[in-house]
């Protein structure tokens, strides 16, 4: 008689690929809350890069590639608009700028006690190529949307996003964040390194106006004498510089529950003069009242 043949019974495991399982691994830890956002975090610094290597320069002083949150340390009193600049640029310094144009899109969301008004949803920063400056800026103006004022501490936000359509696609956002402080007579200075200008913004909380005093060196800055704070002042001081007269104070009202932008010219532009109540840096223009 011949032997029988046992037949093996077990079953055959099949082996995972272990590359396919680290892949799969990857996927899952990358669809995570927080690696998604540690992801495009990355992704957007490498897009930058790439778009500089092409010479494509598209920045904000209060927006940004990840979302930059933007808070605005001055006392608004809560009841009259609030008039914020959003300046943008097409260059990395005076050796790095973009030639061509950039056209760009502004689209916002508010916080529901404001009404938010920009003065364009589109616009372009001139190039070199056009004779351009290679810089452009946008307003917004925020004020209470009810029929009184917010309340002091209360706080109020503006969502901006800033995309580029040509030539390249870039996307610049942050949230502006405005807090209504006590009532008194604050103001703050609005600048950054490479900007030709900056802004001083006087807020009155007060419930009656005030003559306000602007001092400076006109060595460092130089009035905007366009500005309508210099066209209704009541009073000027100037100062000799190489035979001429350079003002070096302004005094002008500002009415109550009211806030003036006053923007001068720097003469080293490279220079960031910001200040804020509290911050402890010396102003270059001081205010008095």
């Amino acid at each position: 008689m011949g032997k029988r043949v046992r037949k093996n019974n077990k079953r055959k495991v099949k082996k995972i690929n272990p590359i396919l399982l680290l892949i799969i691994f990857i996927i899952v830890i990358f669809l995570t809350p927080r690696f998604v956002s540690t992801a495009k975090y990355v992704y957007n610094v490498i897009h930058e890069h790439y778009l500089s290597s092409k010479d494509f320069y598209f920045s904000s002083d209060k927006l940004s590639i990840n979302h930059t949150e933007y808070e605005i340390t001055n006392n608004w009193s809560g009841a009259e608009p609030y008039a914020i600049t959003v300046n943008m640029s097409s260059k990395q310094n005076d050796m790095s700028y973009t030639e061509s144009d950039i056209d760009y899109n502004i689209t916002y969301t508010c916080s529901d006690n404001v009404q938010c008004t920009f003065n364009k949803n589109t616009s372009t920063i001139v190039g070199t190529a056009n004779h351009g400056v290679n810089e452009d800026y946008f307003t917004v103006s925020i004020s209470p949307s009810g029929s009184s004022a917010l309340a002091e501490g209360e706080k109020a936000w503006v969502d901006i996003t800033a995309t580029s359509t040509s030539p390249y696609t870039q996307t610049l956002s942050g949230k502006l964040i405005l807090e209504v402080g006590s009532a008194e007579i604050t103001y703050e200075i609005i600048d950054a390194v490479n900007q030709p200008y900056l802004t001083v913004n006087i807020t009155n909380s007060q419930s009656v106006g005030a003559d306000i005093t602007l001092s400076y060196n006109p060595e460092v800055v130089l009035l905007d004498m366009t500005s309508r704070f210099r066209l209704s002042s009541t009073n000027d001081t100037t100062q000799q510089l190489n035979g001429y007269a350079y003002l070096k104070s302004v005094t002008s009202h500002v009415e109550s529950l009211s806030t003036t932008t006053v923007r001068f010219y720097k003469n080293d532009a490279t220079q960031d003069y910001s200040y804020s109540p509290g911050s402890g840096v010396t102003p270059v223009i001081t205010l008095s009242h």
